[in-house]
């Protein structure tokens, strides 16, 4: 095999691997034009450089180059010489179709592709696949290329036929599907958890971790997410799953995001993966804590606005209640005292009222009157059914929430006011600060 590159690094390094992904040949760029003696099992390979790959199928009497501009790598690439190019051009071939115009593969081919219901879908897609068949059986590749590929595209089809609906949803489609039974009969005789189909097609490996994705994001139960992950035999798709969850964590979903994050901890071997998702998770916390702050806004009993950004590089102590929870009021003498052992910290005290806004009034009075105005500064809540309460995972009253200086949740046991507990807790975080 050789190699002809323009727009690279000397010593820079690209690898052969498996479909599994596992790495079977590390190629070092030694000079621009070089050779490659390669001794691989006949069957399906990825050239992977750094986080783009294409799909090779190799045989051992091959002679061919690979060409490719280092800085458009999938755009760029080209085979060409005797024996080997004329497949691996047509196996590149299907991944052009999902490039976009800056050589980024695509999860979806382009947006026409779906337009239409289920049944006008199928037949473009026959019409497309019928291309694919056409090839392999008319340009005189060999016999075992021929029966490879062709379950090879059996897979992809299957593949594409669950992807319908995620394709309408990422394309903001505004018709409203309806999948069928029938649509998806095709998909009933497919073990997705075969070891052999996995070690040989990567079509069946995508198709395997979509379906399992899928099962995955049907429900909000960890424990079942728990159970489809632990259920997976093929290590090869448990792993790429895991790198699934790690790709899809959004911060439109802080509760699955975290799901997702302590599933890849408890089943990925990948330190690597892990550390991204750990550091993933955080960079989105902190975007969405920023915004949190800047997004919450209330009035005081002037009827002034205030928002959680005023209190921003303080810790924020969030008491949630209400003026039908007697107990919530009893429990401002607690808060009062906390305050003062912290009152040399950077920490504010703030009650959040959860009343419905027509009883502003009512709330503001009560403040008054009761004399609790003076142990935190007093915020008023349109109703319980705000953006806050989701945002900080608030489930009854009252409620204790202790914010860090970025407006971060923090993990610390808080849950009583009047406790040695709640006063160890806070001395040991400011303990660390000095």
């Amino acid at each position: 095999m050789s190699f002809n590159i323009t727009n690279d690094s000397i010593k820079k390094e690209f690898y052969l691997t498996k479909i599994t992904n596992e790495i079977v040949e590390t190629i070092t760029i030694e000079s621009f034009n070089f050779n490659v003696d390669i001794n691989l099992d006949e069957g399906y390979y990825f050239l992977k450089k750094e986080d783009e790959k294409t799909l090779l199928y190799l045989k051992r009497n091959d002679e061919f180059t690979i060409s490719f501009d280092g800085e458009n790598f999938l755009k760029s690439l080209t085979f060409s010489g005797k024996r080997g190019a004329g497949r691996n051009t047509y196996l590149h071939s299907k991944n052009i179709e999902l490039l976009d115009q800056d050589g980024n593969l695509n999860t979806f081919y382009k947006r026409n592709f779906y337009e239409g219901n289920e049944n006008k879908y199928v037949r473009r897609l026959d019409q497309y696949y019928k291309g694919f068949y056409g090839t392999i059986f008319g340009s005189g590749f060999e016999e075992s290329f021929i029966n490879e590929e062709s379950k090879n595209l059996q897979y992809g089809y299957y593949l594409d036929i669950l992807k319908f609906e995620k394709a309408k949803k990422y394309y903001d489609f505004k018709d409203s599907i309806q999948i069928s039974k029938a649509y998806l009969a095709p998909l009933r005789s497919v073990l997705f958890d075969n070891q052999l189909f996995s070690d040989r097609y990567q079509s069946y490996n995508d198709l395997a971790v979509l379906k399992w994705q899928i099962d995955i994001e049907k429900t909000n139960n960890y424990s079942v997410m728990k159970g489809i992950i632990a259920s997976i035999r093929t290590e090869a798709i448990q792993k790429a799953l895991l790198v699934r969850l790690y790709e899809t964590m959004a911060k439109d979903d802080p509760n699955r995001m975290r799901a997702y994050l302590d599933l890849i901890k408890a089943y990925s071997k990948d330190n690597q993966l892990i550390a991204r998702s750990k550091a993933k998770l955080s960079v989105i916390a902190q975007e969405e804590a920023e915004k949190n702050l800047s997004r919450f806004s209330y009035l005081n009993t002037n009827g002034e606005e205030v928002k959680l950004a005023d209190f921003k590089g303080n810790y924020i102590f969030l008491y949630l209640w209400a003026t039908f929870c007697k107990d919530c009021v009893n429990e401002f003498k607690n808060i009062e005292k906390l305050r003062d052992n912290f009152e040399d910290k950077n920490i504010v005290f703030v009650g959040v009222s959860v009343d419905k806004k027509e009883d502003f009034d009512k709330w503001s009075g009560l403040v008054n009157e009761s004399g609790i105005k003076t142990s935190a500064m007093q915020l008023f809540f349109d109703d319980a059914r705000s953006k806050l309460i989701k945002a900080y995972e608030i489930s009854s009253i009252p409620a204790l929430v202790l914010l860090s200086l970025k407006g971060e949740k923090m993990k610390i046991d808080i849950k009583e006011i009047d406790s040695k507990k709640t006063q160890r807790s806070l001395r040991k975080l400011f303990d660390k600060l000095e």
